[in-house]
């Protein structure tokens, strides 16, 4: 059921190092250029992005140790948390880009 252990390190690794500095950059108050206009909403959508990447640990650790079958599927389980809060930081940020959005009309 694990696979190859070296597989689920190489693309923990990767998703790591491709995930992890861009949005702990934006929440210390960085923001890439693409969303400088909706600096309000940025705080939220890197909250939402680095709770989805802790899918990678969550699922990547347990198959990395061999653990069983058991202990991989309760681990998968457990995605639905980090998924239902990452959910609701991206309804905070198209709030947040609503809200800004209609006092910039107003």
């Amino acid at each position: 059921m694990n696979g190859n252990p070296t597989y689920h390190a190489i693309a923990l690794a990767a998703g790591t190092l491709l995930v992890l500095p861009a949005f702990v950059t934006i929440l210390t108050d960085w923001t890439p250029r693409g969303l400088r206009g909706q600096r309000h909403a940025t705080r939220p959508y890197a909250w939402a992005i680095l709770f989805l990447y802790t899918l990678m640990p969550l699922n990547a650790v347990p198959r990395i140790l061999d653990a069983a079958s058991d202990v991989v599927i309760v681990c998968t389980g457990l995605a639905f948390i980090p998924v239902t809060v990452a959910l609701v930081c991206f309804i905070q940020a198209e709030r947040a880009t609503r809200r800004a959005d209609s006092k910039r009309v107003s």
